[in-house]
C-alpha cells in the first residue's frame, strides 16, 4: 500500500479543498492496482512521483514567499519602502520557481506521452499541476500591481510568466556568450618567413640586423589566427624540428613534447598560460 500514501499525499498537497475528496478516493482505488504492475512501470511511476514532489515543494515555497511579501507590504509606508529590494528579490525568486515548475512539468508530459501509457489519474494530476502554475502566474501579476498601488517600485511590472521566461532565456544566452568570450583564445603556427611576410612578427633591438630579436607585432591581422576554447585546447600539434613561442606565456605553464623533433605543444596550466596573452604565436623551423 506504499503508493496509496504517496499519491494520496500528492493529491491532498496539490489542492487541500473539499471538492477533491472524491478524487482522493478514486486515486486510492487506482493506487491499489499499482501493486500488480511490473517493475518497469513501478520505476516509471516513481519518477513521476519525484517530479510531483519537486513541483509541490516549489509551490509551497512560492506560497511562503507570497505570504512574506504580503506581510511586508502591509506594514507602514516608511518600513515598506525600505523593503523594496527584498520584495523584488522574492518576486524574482517566485518566478524562478514557477519557471522551474513549468520545465519539470514539460519534461513530465514528454516522458508520459513517450511511454504510451493511458492513465486517467496521472493525466488528471498533470493537468491539475499545470493549472496551478498558470494560476500562480496570474496571482503574481495581480500581486505586483497591488504592490505598485502601494507606491512600491516593482521590477518587470507588466511581465507575466511567458515574458519572464523569455527574459530568463535571454539572460542565460548572454551569460553563455560571456563565458564563451571569456574562454576564447587564438593561435597561429608558422615559419619565420611566413610570420614575417604576414606582418605577424617584427624585429627589435640589435644593430643593422645583428643581435635583433623577434616579437609579435602590435598590428597583426587577427583573421590569420585560429579561434579555440582554452578549456578544450590542451595539446597543439606542431610537427617541426624546432619550435618556440613568440607570444608571452609564463614558463612552467607549458611544455614541448618530442625527442628528436617537436611533436606538439602541451598546455599544462591553461589559466596561467593565457594570462598574459590570448594570442599564441608558435614559430617553427
Amino acid at each position: 500500500m506504499y503508493w496509496i500514501g504517496i499519491l494520496s499525499f500528492l493529491w491532498i498537497a496539490s489542492s487541500c479543498t473539499e471538492k477533491y475528496k472524491k478524487e482522493i478516493e478514486r486515486l486510492t482505488v487506482y493506487a491499489d492496482s499499482l501493486e500488480s504492475m511490473s517493475v518497469e512501470k513501478d520505476t516509471s511511476m516513481m519518477s513521476y512521483v519525484r517530479t510531483f514532489n519537486a513541483i509541490q515543494e516549489n509551490l509551497m515555497e512560492i506560497k511562503a514567499k507570497e505570504r512574506l511579501i504580503t506581510e511586508i507590504s502591509d506594514t507602514d509606508d516608511e518600513l515598506r519602502l525600505t523593503k523594496e529590494e527584498e520584495i523584488n528579490r522574492d518576486i524574482n525568486a517566485i518566478y524562478d520557481l514557477l519557471l522551474e515548475n513549468r520545465r519539470m512539468l514539460d519534461r513530465l508530459k514528454s516522458q508520459f506521452n513517450a511511454s504510451g501509457e493511458k492513465n486517467v489519474e496521472l493525466e488528471r494530476m498533470i493537468a491539475n499541476l499545470s493549472a496551478q502554475i498558470e494560476q500562480k502566474d496570474m496571482e503574481l501579476v495581480q500581486l505586483k500591481h497591488e504592490l505598485a498601488d502601494k507606491q512600491l517600485a516593482i521590477e518587470n511590472l507588466e511581465k507575466d510568466l511567458d515574458a519572464m521566461e523569455a527574459l530568463s532565456q535571454a539572460k542565460a544566452e548572454l551569460i553563455e556568450q560571456q563565458i564563451v568570450e571569456k574562454n576564447t583564445v587564438w593561435y597561429l603556427i608558422g615559419s619565420k618567413k611566413y610570420l614575417d611576410e604576414q606582418g605577424v612578427t617584427t624585429k627589435e633591438g640589435g644593430f643593422i640586423g645583428i643581435g635583433s630579436s623577434r616579437k609579435v607585432s602590435e598590428t597583426f591581422d587577427p583573421t590569420l589566427f585560429t579561434r579555440a576554447d582554452l578549456r578544450d585546447l590542451t595539446v597543439l600539434p606542431v610537427f617541426s624540428k624546432k619550435a618556440r613561442l613568440l607570444s608571452v606565456h609564463p614558463a612552467g605553464s607549458y611544455e614541448f613534447i618530442g625527442e628528436k623533433s617537436i611533436d606538439s605543444l602541451r598546455i599544462l596550466f591553461p589559466d596561467d598560460f593565457w594570462s598574459a596573452s590570448r594570442y599564441l604565436v608558435v614559430m617553427i623551423d
